[in-house]
């Protein structure tokens, strides 16, 4: 084969790999991915009153920005895509509908693909740069701060996220009060430091930015084996289940993205965090 034929096949391939990178189901979108996002699970994602250069105006609340790890990867995967972004705030327990009666294309927002949210969304791989890990997070003074295992939270009175695995996880404390669960996980620390619970459960990603908003509350180290059991892949999106061209292109581009560069954009998004903590 000559040198202009191997040239030839090389540009056909590449016309085709362009081709499948943009399926015909993305022109739906009309070049816009609207992005369900809670803004209230640092340094996945939050609510910033002023623009940045990294930060995104929320289409569904005027002077207001979403940032965090969720905006940087998605807007990184819109635009190998040739799509833009619009972000709305969605309150939690409201994302997967909004998602399914369309006022959002994709939620991307700190969200676990449980068997019972995989019945009515389909979900991509996982983009977090790590694989999730669940602690719990009791005042310094507690009784409880010297816990290592589960079996040591018999009788605490827990608290998490309505809707959340902040608050599923509870159940799998034996003998634990499970509590009325909150909005957010702000009202879950507040519930916690002002002693109406006397302890929550979170994600050991997002831990960091509220232990140093709270100083006389602390992560309880669990021993080896002793924390939670997970039934789930890890933080993944969410899309409608007949968005199957879209799954497919947003999993494409999100497997080009080297863990490395993943766990940079964590670490600058965790940094910028803590410094407005």
């Amino acid at each position: 084969m000559t040198v202009t034929g191997i040239l030839s096949l090389a540009a056909v391939s590449a016309f085709l790999m362009m081709r499948e990178e943009k399926p015909e189901s993305l022109s739906d979108l009309g070049g816009i991915l609207k992005v369900g996002i809670e803004c209230d699970f640092a340094p996945y994602n939050w609510e910033e009153s002023q623009a940045s250069g990294t930060n995104q105006p929320l289409s569904n609340k005027k002077g207001f920005y979403a940032e965090g790890y969720d905006v940087q990867i998605v807007r990184k995967i819109a635009e190998r895509l040739n799509l833009k972004t619009e972000f709305f705030k969605i309150p939690w327990e409201d994302m997967l509908t909004a998602l399914n009666d369309g006022r959002i294309d994709t939620v991307v927002s700190g969200m676990v693909d449980t068997r019972e949210r995989r019945q009515i969304a389909d979900f991509s791989h996982v983009y977090a740069p790590s694989p999730i890990k669940y602690t719990i997070v009791v005042r310094r003074d507690s009784r409880y701060a010297a816990g290592t295992t589960l079996a040591d939270f018999f009788n605490a009175r827990l608290i998490g996220q309505k809707g959340a695995m902040m608050d599923t996880l509870i159940d799998q404390i034996y003998g634990a009060a499970h509590l009325p669960p909150v909005d957010t996980v702000p009202d879950m620390f507040r519930e916690v430091n002002g002693g109406n619970a006397d302890a929550l459960v979170i994600n050991m990603e997002s831990v960091g930015p509220y232990l140093k908003k709270y100083p006389d509350m602390m992560a309880v180290n669990f021993a080896h084996g002793e924390g939670f059991k997970l039934g789930f892949s890890g933080i993944c999106a969410a899309f409608r289940k007949k968005d199957k061209g879209l799954l497919k292109a947003f999993n494409r581009v999100l497997f080009s993205i080297p863990t490395e560069e993943r766990l940079t954009i964590m670490e600058q998004m965790s940094a910028k965090t803590e410094k407005s903590s």
